[in-house]
């Protein structure tokens, strides 16, 4: 079982009864049990408040507040909480009511050691499994993708390509620069498709060590290896149902990829350590910030591999190729920030900062730099300086290459002022050694006031 020791799990026992309530706590605690007691429904909220306890085991009939208004607060105080109820045969009455108000289980007095055991065994087990189940929901609620921002030709073209791969179940190849949203891309791709209820599986192929990987991907046995203390599930037999994302796939080493050509066109592969042949019916997309065509050429990567992925391809475009973009962009993530009413007298002015940035980092780097930015200007107002030096030096470079056309503009000005009045009122003379025409040098002259 993963998570924590069962046995660490805190149990509360409630009953007004000292002789059964002392006498649960022996038998659970001699099992290894941390048992916490309580004399009264109040006492029991009172510790319930300041402690988390995974199980607690009250009595139904107690003085002042009874076992089931107990179980009513507990409920609304902590949901995730397994109620176990105590009653005896002429209240089992109040045994149904407590089922029906929420209460997972209930004992029957007297009660009995191997009963009791039975159900705290059964109902830990059962209080581990949801917490497994809502992190699982928590998971899949978080990697529900977003809507993706943009509205130039560019990011039409991905959300068009997009919402044509989605329900078909090829393989798909996103490239694009490091920071463009791949795995935005990849998550869209999941959500619109047929699998869309079970999982989405994510793994960076350049964040783990090559030897590692297999191991992540393909899972192992206990034992196939020094470190391997238990059995490991993989990646491939985890999206089983669902879609697995391998990102940087031009990081994979070269040996791991036969097996994982195998993997991708049986849906078989074996565990490390294994025998046994394992099939996941999953949907692959990949993802890459490097050349393929050049890696292939290189001998670093495998060509039949790469005809395998690519069966669709999308390209998702830097940012500096849709600077339209930018206004929806910042927008957004002033929005999700809850500053957008703020912000939105601000824009005009920070857009035309962040327009004149290459982004080599493309979106992570604008909403990094974002992120930054809102947090040195507090509540106060956003200005320049709260960027990075990067993006404050590409304004300024260009706001210095302006002044130098305008320097230009003077220049010239003042070299046709020099000329004509050292020639005299001669129009074609000047115009000959300015190499102009006599009517660019007339419209020049009335333009600079010389001649009415």
């Amino acid at each position: 079982m993963m998570g924590m020791n069962t046995k660490d799990y805190p149990i509360l026992v409630v009953d007004d009864d000292f002789g059964v309530c002392s006498g649960v706590e022996e038998i659970i605690a001699s099992e290894g049990y941390t048992v916490s007691t309580a004399a009264s429904a109040q006492e029991a909220l009172n510790k319930i408040s300041k402690q988390t306890f995974p199980l607690v085991i009250s009595d139904i009939m107690m003085p002042g507040m009874s076992g089931i208004e107990l179980l009513e607060k507990i409920k609304s105080i902590s949901p995730e909480t397994i109620v176990i109820m105590m009653t005896g045969y002429s209240s089992m009455q109040g045994a149904i009511t407590a089922i029906k108000a929420g209460a997972q289980d209930y004992l029957i007095k007297p009660l009995n050691y191997d009963d009791i055991l039975i159900m705290l065994e059964r109902n830990i087990q059962l209080f581990e499994h949801n917490k497994r189940s809502e992190m699982v929901r928590q998971e899949v609620m978080r990697n529900k993708s977003p809507a993706i921002v943009g509205q130039s030709s560019e990011m039409k073209r991905v959300k068009n390509e997009i919402a044509q791969v989605a329900p078909v179940d090829l393989s798909v190849l996103i490239t694009g620069e490091s920071g463009v949203g791949k795995e935005l891309v990849a998550r869209a791709v999941h959500d619109l498709s047929l699998r869309r209820d079970q999982m989405f599986v994510a793994i960076n192929c350049a964040s783990i060590p090559s030897d590692l990987l297999e191991s992540e991907l393909f899972g192992h046995e206990k034992g196939a290896f020094s470190g391997a203390v238990s059995r490991k599930f993989g990646l491939f037999e985890v999206a089983d149902g669902g879609t697995i994302l391998l990102d940087e796939i031009a990081e994979t080493p070269l040996e791991l990829q036969a097996k994982l050509l195998r993997a991708i066109e049986t849906g078989g592969f074996r565990r490390l350590g294994s025998t046994r042949d394992i099939t996941s019916n999953f949907r692959l997309i990949s993802s890459t910030n490097k050349n393929l065509s050049d890696a292939i050429r290189n001998k670093e990567f495998r060509s039949d591999l790469f005809y395998r992925l690519n069966q669709f391809e999308i390209s998702v475009p830097p940012l500096r190729k849709r600077r339209g973009d930018l206004p929806l962009l910042v927008d957004n993530f002033a929005m999700k920030k809850g500053r957008h009413e703020k912000f939105s007298n601000e824009i005009p002015q920070c857009l035309g900062l962040l327009k004149q940035y290459h982004w080599p980092g493309n979106v992570r780097e604008l909403f990094n730099s974002l992120e930054r930015a809102f947090l040195l200007a507090g509540n106060g107002a956003l200005l320049p300086h709260h960027f990075p030096s990067d993006i404050i030096g590409a304004s300024k470079q260009i706001n210095a290459m302006d002044e130098s056309i305008a320097s230009l503009a003077e220049l010239e000005n003042d070299h046709i002022i020099k000329v004509y009045r050292k020639m005299g009122p001669n129009q074609t003379t000047v115009a000959n050694i300015l190499g102009i025409s006599t009517r660019t040098l007339f419209t020049k002259l009335k333009k600079l006031g010389i001649i009415q």
